[in-house]
């Protein structure tokens, strides 16, 4: 027999109790005990032996004090174990807080350092410093005499095949073919760049439709120009006090990859600066398009010039 209930067997006699304004019993003093463990009835509730008008607080009869004791310290343990678990609870719930925050703030700093890794590289603009683009030039491509200088199609009456040598060609003009600078340069001979979907004339007089988008062009040239500064970094390192103004222009082909590249500046037509623009401008991911090739011009500031 359990110690709880040998104490229960203990009260001897039967019992009244009052619940509210009702008078309830006679029941045993196990009854009563049980009544107590289970809350139906507190240590402040009335008792009185059956037959006995005069009733008392449950902690104030002899018989039950010991029960009230017990009753009262696992009310105390209950209780402890509460606020226990409400800390914890607490403490889980500012712990998961605490980490949703600091993984809001990794992943914040996660996206941010994707996308300056994805525009300027992992290095940021800060550490090319000394390095400027000017803001880049897109058109249609056209020769190039000897890949040296730009030279427009002729536009209008093209010679015709089996034409005697000699014969100008009807509406051309007599004088040499007009030099267009590269689009680094300033020079008002140039033909304005036609919008994408516009239709332009090739050598031999045909129209063809120019298909490339140039805001997309634009969007990669922008997301991966630190790639180009890197580059010039490294020639910057190899000759040191270099301060110079370096054209490039390059062309993209139909398939989306930059298939030559012209660097208009004597000291750097080929060498180790031309080697490194070529091959990262091949990694450019440009889309892939119909009709006529895209030539982009960007002019790149070396230090300061006096």
């Amino acid at each position: 027999m359990a110690a709880g209930q040998e104490l229960a067997a203990d009260v001897d006699g039967q019992w009244l109790f009052r619940h509210g304004d009702l008078v309830l019993g006679p029941v045993s003093g196990s009854v009563i005990v049980e009544k107590l463990k289970t809350g139906e009835l507190t240590p402040e509730s009335p008792l009185a032996l059956a037959g006995e008008r005069d009733f008392h607080p449950m902690r104030e009869v002899e018989p039950f004090k010991v029960h009230v004791a017990l009753s009262e310290a696992r009310a105390r343990v209950d209780a402890a174990v509460l606020v226990e678990r409400e800390k914890n609870h607490k403490r889980v719930l500012v712990l998961g807080g605490v980490a949703a925050g600091l993984a809001l703030v990794l992943g914040t700093v996660g996206i941010y350092v994707a996308r300056n890794a994805a525009v300027h590289g992992w290095f940021g603009e800060d550490e090319f410093e000394g390095i400027e683009m000017e803001a880049p030039v897109i058109r249609v491509a056209q020769a190039r005499q000897d890949d040296e200088e730009l030279f427009d199609y002729p536009t209008q009456g093209a010679v015709k095949p089996g034409t005697p040598a000699g014969t100008k060609p009807t509406g051309a003009s007599t004088s040499k073919p007009t030099a267009v600078a590269s689009a680094s340069r300033t020079d008002d001979r140039r033909p304005p760049p036609r919008p994408a979907g516009s239709v332009g004339t090739d050598p031999d007089g045909m129209e063809v439709a120019q298909q490339f988008d140039q805001s997309a062009i634009n969007r990669v040239v922008a997301g991966n120009k630190s790639t180009l500064f890197k580059c010039f970094k490294e020639e910057a390192e190899r000759s040191p006090g270099l301060a110079a103004k370096i054209p490039l222009e390059f062309v993209i082909g139909n398939d989306g990859k930059v298939n030559k590249l012209w660097v208009d500046n004597p000291q750097f037509k080929k060498g180790p600066l031309y080697e490194c623009l070529l091959t990262e401008l091949q990694k450019w991911p440009f889309r892939a398009y119909e009709g006529e090739r895209a030539t982009v011009g960007l002019s790149f500031n070396i230090g300061k010039r006096g």
